[in-house]
């Protein structure tokens, strides 16, 4: 159980799609509350009263969404796409169901059937958890179980596409005749800010290269063993003097060599590279730079 929570789970800013999603809510709480009259619903009696059960359900839409809002723009800069996990998106949803009570009993005293106070409020959260409780539950696992199958799927093209590449670089450098030209050609120079600092290896010996603040950090495997050399610069700098087709940005942090990928695996999150030589971290494919990736793979192969 506590294994899955800490599972890696897709975050997504807040978008128009929340604001269907959230509709859809709301018509189902309004349904739910003028079809079953729960928690008393059935003896209230009162002018109006579909009317007033419709306003708890426009309560139940509009909270997530100003919920949702709030939480995009205080993380907005600490990057929650790696780190986000199954129990983050579940605590979220709770809070979610937090908000929308508290929203109820406000919209309760707005149209007098309620007071704001601690008794009231107890009753608000556990009317609201009972109603919310199993469709969280039921929404978190079926989103996980969907985006862990179709990330696999995707993962596995995406691996069987970097193979064939693999495959037809091995077969075309085994029947190449190489001279002295093609050699030099085969020279990766990369600068830092200051144009003096720089860094010179052959491409296929880099592994990835990863932003490191103000830094690039260049992880290369050269001498049977793996080395870094952090260089003074953006990795869009670092990306923009990058010539060789196979080196191609996977992420915004992550600048990946194609030809030394050993496995890409798929998670809940998207996708993640192992390498040929063994490394502590596997590096990222994020959802905004798979279909490029996949791209540049197709490319290649023309």
């Amino acid at each position: 159980m506590f294994s899955f929570l800490k599972k890696p789970y897709p975050y997504y800013s807040f978008s128009y799609r929340d604001v269907y999603s959230n509709f859809l809510i709301g018509c189902f709480v309004a349904f739910f509350l003028i079809v079953f009259q729960p928690f008393g619903v059935s003896i209230w009696q009162t002018d109006y009263k579909v009317l007033k059960l419709l306003g708890f359900g426009f309560v139940s839409f509009i909270c997530p969404l100003v919920f949702r809002l709030i939480s995009t723009t205080v993380f907005k800069k600490q990057n929650p796409e790696e780190t986000w996990t199954v129990w983050k998106e579940t605590l979220g949803l709770l809070l979610v169901l937090v908000f929308i009570a508290f929203g109820n009993l406000c919209y309760g005293n707005l149209i007098r059937i309620s007071s704001i106070n601690f008794q009231e409020l107890l009753l608000a959260l556990a009317a609201t958890f009972l109603l919310g409780i199993f469709p969280i539950a039921a929404n978190v696992l079926l989103k996980y179980n969907r985006f862990v199958t179709l990330n696999q799927k995707d993962a596995e093209l995406m691996e069987a596409e970097v193979l064939d590449f693999q495959h037809r670089v091995d077969a075309e450098s085994s029947s190449e005749i190489k001279n002295d030209s093609l050699l030099t050609q085969k020279v990766l120079i990369l600068y830092a800010e200051n144009e003096k600092d720089k860094i010179d290896l052959k491409p296929e010996d880099i592994l990835f290269i990863e932003s490191a603040d103000n830094y690039s950090n260049i992880v290369f495997f050269r001498n049977n063993k793996v080395n870094k050399q952090l260089l003074r610069g953006s990795l869009k700098r670092i990306e923009s003097q990058i010539t060789f087709p196979f080196i191609v940005r996977c992420h915004r942090s992550y600048i990946v060599n194609l030809k030394m990928i050993n496995h890409i695996k798929g998670n809940a999150q998207g996708y993640r590279i192992d390498f040929k030589v063994e490394l502590k971290d596997t590096i990222p494919v994020s959802r905004n730079y798979s279909k490029a990736l996949f791209e540049r793979l197709e490319s290649l192969k023309q």
